[in-house]
């Protein structure tokens, strides 16, 4: 079985880069509501429900960024676990890795997973790879 080079999903970027140029934030909000406010017409003041109204847009957009905010860390967290998902469904398995560095084949079987800075590294044959180092899993016929 083939496995395809894995790499970090880049959901989380462009989503904050369309949000920046796209989208007005709260601070926008308020900065729009306060000058409405100061540059109103004394004879014609801004009607209490108008501004309930706004507050509550005011509300519901704060929410919204609040939720954005925690989507954003719950995707991250699943992405990781993905990651840790994989490396873990390794062990014990025969693996064929190729060293980065060198080009170096080497085939053997996944004794052990460790994490170094949230990134998995597989132990085969005592030499330590990376997960996207995998070049296919071998299985037993």
């Amino acid at each position: 079985m083939n496995v395809t080079t894995i790499g970090a999903s880049t959901y989380s970027s462009r989503a904050e880069d369309s949000r920046k140029h796209n989208e007005l934030g709260k601070n926008d909000f308020l900065r729009l509501l306060t000058i409405q406010l100061k540059y109103q017409d004394p004879m014609d003041p801004v009607k209490d429900h108008d501004f309930i109204a706004q507050l509550a847009q005011f509300s519901a957009l704060e929410q919204t960024e609040n939720l954005s905010q925690v989507m954003e860390r719950f995707v991250a967290s699943q992405e990781k676990m993905g990651i840790v998902a994989q490396a873990t469904g390794l062990l014990g398995k025969e693996v064929v890795v190729i060293n980065s560095a060198t080009q170096e084949t080497a085939t053997g079987i996944v004794s052990s997973i460790r994490f170094a800075d949230g990134v998995p590294q597989l132990q085969v044959n005592g030499e330590t790879y990376f997960l996207w180092e995998v070049q296919s899993i071998n299985t037993a016929d």
